[in-house]
């Protein structure tokens, strides 16, 4: 009589490593099966499927969860208002076209630090440029997803901010690879640089 196989023994090498014992073992190898479980079909299921694909999108916000207290600080708001604001900057009817084709601005009032200051969100196509400007007054800008190249060839990716003085004037290379979002606090407008 042959002995039933042992689930563990189909454990991939790099999760067995992380189990001491043997019921530890048993538990990932369960883990990993369901995971390779062929998908529900009927009807209840599906809709069972894309509730809780729905409620991982929803939850997908939490993406910029490492960021969050950092963006609470940028622009003075709680938490919990920033997950609101990533909320309604999830719809698309919320955002307006920029200066050009490839920028969508998102408005809000930011915190009592950077009251009276333009805030908002920015979102930049990948692999697009932003022309040579001038800024007229300050701007800060804190990167919170993708990156860009400042004329000056210095990067700038996720976590980084980006301090650009008045007079200060430059050009950015976006990311081929993703959109760029940014957080941004701006004391006066920029000027595009024309010959």
């Amino acid at each position: 009589m042959k002995k039933p196989l042992d689930p563990s023994a189909l454990l991939p090498e790099f999760a067995s490593e992380h189990a001491s014992t043997d019921v530890e073992r048993r538990e990932l190898a369960e883990l990993f099966a369901s995971l390779s479980a062929p998908p529900e079909t009927d009807s209840a299921a599906l809709a069972n499927g894309r509730g809780r694909l729905l409620a991982a999108i929803t939850a997908s916000d939490e993406r910029f969860a490492p960021l969050l207290g950092k963006l609470s600080r940028f622009f003075d708001l709680s938490v919990e208002t920033l997950r609101s604001l990533f909320q309604r900057a999830g719809n698309e009817a919320e955002w307006e076209q920029g200066p050009l084709p490839w920028v969508s601005l998102f408005h809000f009032q930011g915190g009592p630090a950077v009251a009276g200051l333009d805030t908002g969100f920015v979102r930049l196509k990948k692999g697009m440029p932003f022309p040579p400007h001038r800024h007229v007054g300050d701007e800060r800008v804190l990167i919170i997803d993708g990156g860009y190249f400042d004329n000056d060839g210095k990067w700038y990716g996720p976590g980084d901010v980006h301090d650009m003085s008045h007079g200060t004037q430059h050009a950015l290379q976006m990311n081929a690879d993703r959109d760029v979002l940014l957080a941004v606090i701006m004391t006066d407008r920029i000027e595009v640089v024309t010959g």
